[in-house]
């Protein structure tokens, strides 16, 4: 079996909610359905030439708030 590595994730209350509701309407974990996103998200990804969807910086203006 593969080594597991424990990390945390910081969900604000709207996330954390839905994705309990989701959990406990398909009766399955919390734990699982992020590790299923992940799954999904590497999947989907695993091309390193994938240019990903996400802006990962803020710009200038966006961390000053003008």
């Amino acid at each position: 079996m593969a080594t597991k590595t424990r990390f945390s994730v910081a969900l604000d209350d709207q996330e954390y909610a839905t994705l309990a509701a989701v959990a406990e309407k398909h009766r399955i974990s919390m734990a699982w359905l992020v590790r299923q996103a992940v799954a999904d998200f590497l999947e989907r990804y695993r091309d390193e030439n994938t240019q990903l969807p996400l802006r990962l910086t803020m710009t200038r203006t966006e961390r000053h708030g003008a």
